[in-house]
């Protein structure tokens, strides 16, 4: 005897075919889930479904117990508006219809310990694109109407009941970011910790703001600002000083577009010791002074009205300046990188 499929499920499955395309190429804007948040009824190796392999699933067992199964997963970034998004999943043929009019996928932005409820559609919904791919794996998409972090897949037991889901991956698109940020590192200086980061691409730009945190990666502050090129293809390179870091400090860049949307930098950790303080002996001198610094830092020597007398490098040898034909008086030791000084009292 053979098999009839029902009206209603020739329908559905008219649709489907209908709306078969290929699987997309992988693009930097895509993303998949990488966290499970929430799985509810019977679902084993749910963190299958978030690790970014679509050869890996989670299998869904419906059951009675709780009257729905329940998975929801979080993106590392915030899906797009109006760009696709949804799930892999792999049902078993004779409960499609059951899927589509008994399963629903919802969406939801999380802020901080705050979870809200965006946005949620049935399999059924004219919303929902069905595309059969390869071993019977389900593409399931959709376009969102707002931006959203975290999506959820429900099956209903009592439609589902006896019958495994297998969930591969969720999949979301993220907007392009401002800024395509290739580099960012710290350097220790005389003059502090100098940062240096640089872009690939620029769209619609605004500014860097510089943060630094002390001691602990945690309570960032600004520090600066740095004004980016706006909106640009070619490489463009930027630095700043950081002229009072702390012993141990960490500072990370703080991307904000003309949107008002913002966007972090990799934390960079440094350590900073300050550079040791010229000292100039004998003092009072007649003849030489000798200047004791950290080698090659460069200083110069002013008298009382400010003009400039003298320019020379501390060395770790400490040679004697001749300061023989300089008239009596007081003399300021300047170091040129930090503008920390030290005098000297010129005797006859």
């Amino acid at each position: 005897m053979r098999y009839k499929t029902p009206p209603s499920l020739q329908a559905l499955l008219l649709i489907v075919v209908g709306l078969l395309v290929s699987i997309p190429n992988a693009q930097a804007q895509m993303q998949y889930a990488h966290q499970v948040v929430m799985a509810d009824g019977i679902v084993s190796d749910d963190t299958k479904a978030a690790d970014g392999n679509l050869a890996t699933k989670a299998t869904i067992k419906p059951s009675l117990l709780l009257g729905y199964t329940r998975l929801r997963m979080s993106f590392p970034s915030t899906a797009a508006a109006g760009k696709e998004a949804g799930m892999y999943i792999r049902p078993n043929i004779l409960i499609s219809a059951a899927l589509l009019g008994g399963a629903t996928l919802t969406t939801y932005q999380q802020d901080g310990a705050t979870t809200t409820q965006v946005d949620s559609h049935q399999l059924s919904s004219d919303l929902l694109r069905l595309d059969i791919q390869a071993a019977g794996i389900n593409r399931i998409s959709f376009m969102p109407t707002q931006e959203f972090n975290q999506i959820e897949l429900v099956f209903f037991s009592v439609l589902a009941l006896g019958q495994d889901i297998e969930v591969y991956e969720a999949f979301s698109t993220v907007n392009p970011l401002p800024v395509s940020l290739v580099a960012f590192q710290g350097k220790a200086t005389r003059e502090g910790i100098a940062l240096s980061w640089s872009t690939a691409s620029e769209h619609n730009a605004e500014q860097f703001v510089v943060e630094r945190a002390a001691d602990a990666p945690a309570g960032f502050v600004a520090i600066g600002q740095v004004t980016c090129t706006g909106t640009t293809t070619q490489t463009q390179a930027y630095g700043f000083v950081d002229p009072s870091p702390a012993p141990r400090s960490y500072y990370r860049l703080r991307q904000l577009d003309h949107d008002g949307k913002t966007t972090f930098s990799p934390v960079v950790a440094m350590q900073w010791a300050a550079p040791a303080a010229l000292r100039a002996y004998p003092n009072p001198a007649t003849s030489s002074v000798r200047v004791a610094g950290a080698a090659g830092t460069q200083f110069s020597i002013f008298d009382q009205l400010g003009h400039l007398v003298q320019r020379s490098q501390a060395s770790e040898d400490i040679v004697p300046l001749d300061v023989s034909r300089l008239p009596t008086g007081l003399y300021f030791l300047q170091d040129d990188a930090t503008g920390q000084r030290t005098k000297f009292l010129k005797a006859n």
